[in-house]
């Protein structure tokens, strides 16, 4: 049963990994996503807010806290894992800037790729990552799926757009089916868990990561949402895959790496939301003033 379960486990999260990024590349164009990247000054910003700030924080923290040693392990992957495949779907449901979503996104990714092989040997003495482990995943998963929906949508635009609408409750159903599954099956795990601090620090990171996030985002308030929501969403493929790596005799850092990106997501869902509702709330006040505008004129 338990098998069955971990089976499932990886089909979800296949299923919403590739079929979030397949509506992403349908629904938006290159230019779109790569208008993002080419403000160079926001684009260090960003980089050093997720791979320095971020990590220089989190990493001091732990030793402040003294944390158990397994459970700052995984906190630590976490530190320097960005680029995660959720942050389009939090954007969106932040009412934000979903090509600039998508763009960050991409660029997170592929300075992941770089930054976890070289710094995590650094930070945690006897790690040894193998950079092509860490890109395969991210960019098969990721990036392949991404311009295959680009390319469908420069070639068949209506098509795309029906496909897109398609794939989004089926994303939906799998985010929640794969959320279901790791409670069932790490539950054990989740509450060894308990009093050692680590939902608590999980808490704490996310909410460390949204600040530094939202601060390097400039004086523009929808990037720095995009910045803020995208640097507190962590990469747990990539945490995974590593702790499965290093630590496979140590279930605790990928059952830490898999709290926090759980802790984390559940509370960057609630602050999209709001974020959400206001500028809906913002929008419909705007729109109402210029209808009333436009009748006494």
């Amino acid at each position: 049963m338990a098998d069955l379960g971990e089976i499932l486990l990886t089909v979800f999260a296949l299923v919403f990994v590739v079929g979030t990024m397949l509506v992403m590349g349908l629904k938006l164009t290159p230019a779109g996503i790569t208008k993002t990247l080419r403000n160079w000054r926001l684009d260090v910003l960003i980089l050093v807010a997720n791979f320095v700030i971020v990590p220089a924080i989190i990493i001091s923290l732990t030793y402040i806290v003294q944390l158990p040693e397994d459970i700052q392990l995984g906190i630590t992957i976490l530190a320097f894992a960005s680029g995660a495949p959720f942050i389009p779907m939090i954007v969106q449901h932040a009412k934000g800037d979903i090509a600039m979503g998508v763009g960050v996104m991409t660029l997170l990714m592929v300075a992941t790729i770089i930054v976890l092989p070289t710094m995590l040997p650094l930070a945690i003495p006897g790690v040894t990552v193998n950079a092509w482990d860490i890109a395969r995943p991210l960019i098969f998963l990721m990036l392949i799926p991404l311009i295959i929906g680009l390319l469908v949508r420069i070639r068949y635009e209506s098509f795309a757009e029906h496909a897109a609408k398609l794939l989004v409750p089926v994303n939906t159903l799998s985010i929640f089916l794969l959320l279901f599954l790791v409670f069932a099956l790490y539950w054990s795990e989740i509450v060894s868990t308990f009093g050692t601090g680590a939902i608590g620090f999980s808490i704490i990171f996310a909410v460390i990561a949204l600040v530094v996030g939202y601060l390097s985002g400039g004086r523009d308030r929808s990037t720095k949402r995009v910045f803020g929501l995208s640097t507190a969403n962590r990469n747990i493929s990539a945490g995974i895959l590593i702790s499965g790596v290093n630590f496979i005799d140590r279930p605790l850092v990928a059952v830490t790496v898999m709290i926090v990106a759980i802790v984390s997501l559940v509370l960057l869902m609630v602050v999209a939301g709001e974020w959400g509702r206001k500028t809906i709330a913002n929008e419909t006040g705007s729109e109402k003033s210029a209808g009333a505008g436009s009748k006494s004129g």
